[in-house]
């Protein structure tokens, strides 16, 4: 037993990573896009947490339109979906909106491969910036999946921006090292979040060679401040070439089947000891239901 729970604390303390998840990415999108203020309407008109238009929530089929000139005059009707039957209800619901961006980023992705081929630019770099998942998404929420895969398609050779003059390249650096779920957490979770991957400034650089400056001797090599890295998802990139959040899905993934085994063998070795005469089927139940809630607990942690 002792075993067990040794190795439970060991698997819990190994998925202490640094805040790369999907939560994380919708906090760190909230707060350049509105602060985490989900009541807010700027000057175009884009409301909430993440600064929806009209076309984005028709898009997810939370507004049905309007049919006016005027883009982003919410004079349309809403349609109900995650309880939400007007404007007013929108703002007053942030749970609505992580539902509904959470819906809206997973089209953009599908969009993106689907369209686009944007799987076959991940891990590479355009203009010295690196091509993540996350980070493609981030941009196509700001300037819209076809002008991301356009971007894609001409190696860079454009520079779109949104109506603020934020330039496209900014999100797919600042927002660069996050994992994808598209699973909605809660608005408490969101705000719970403690995002960390990418670089504050957006432009991810160019790391500088493995080499010192001339004049400097060993100690500017080992101090590492020519390498440009602005954050630690960075420097774990730079040094192995995989982002925190890919190698956290994989022990995810190991995690999970290593639990889902575990609860195999309790199963297989308590209905051994009922048919041997050793255990009783109160204690094959209780041990049973034991190692499940456990790994639920534990799942539930991961996620």
């Amino acid at each position: 037993m002792k075993a067990r729970l040794a190795f439970v604390l060991f698997l819990l303390a190994s998925l202490v990573w640094a805040g790369v998840t999907y939560t994380d990415f919708l906090k760190a999108l909230g707060q350049r896009e509105s602060t985490m203020n989900p009541r807010v309407t700027n000057q175009f008109g884009h409301v909430g947490l993440f600064q929806f238009s009209e076309a984005a929530l028709q898009d997810v089929g939370l507004y049905s339109g309007d049919g006016t000139p005027k883009t982003n005059d919410w004079t349309g009707t809403f349609t109900g979906k995650y309880g939400v039957s007007s404007l007013a209800d929108l703002l007053a619901n942030p749970d609505a909106q992580v539902q509904a961006v959470s819906a809206y980023h997973r089209q953009m992705w599908n969009t993106l491969t689907k369209v686009y081929g944007a799987e076959s630019y991940l891990g590479t770099t355009i203009n010295s910036v690196p091509i993540t998942a996350s980070g493609l998404v981030a941009a196509a929420h700001l300037v819209g999946a076809g002008t991301v895969g356009e971007w894609l398609k001409s190696g860079g050779a454009t520079d779109p921006a949104d109506g603020n003059g934020t330039r496209l390249v900014s999100y797919l650096g600042q927002f660069a090292g996050y994992t994808l779920a598209f699973a909605p957490p809660s608005y408490a979770e969101v705000l719970a979040g403690t995002p960390s991957g990418g670089s504050p400034g957006g432009h991810v650089p160019t790391p500088s060679p493995l080499r010192p400056s001339a004049g400097t001797g060993s100690a500017a090599l080992l101090n590492g401040s020519g390498f440009g890295y602005t954050s630690a998802a960075q420097g774990f990139f730079g040094a192995t070439g995989y982002h925190m959040g890919q190698v956290r899905q994989f022990l995810v993934g190991i995690a999970a089947m290593t639990l889902v085994t575990w609860i195999a063998w309790v199963i297989v070795a308590k209905w051994r000891g009922l048919s041997e005469g050793f255990d009783t089927k109160r204690e094959l139940a209780v041990n049973v239901a034991r190692a499940i809630v456990l790994t639920w607990i534990v799942l539930l942690i991961m996620m």
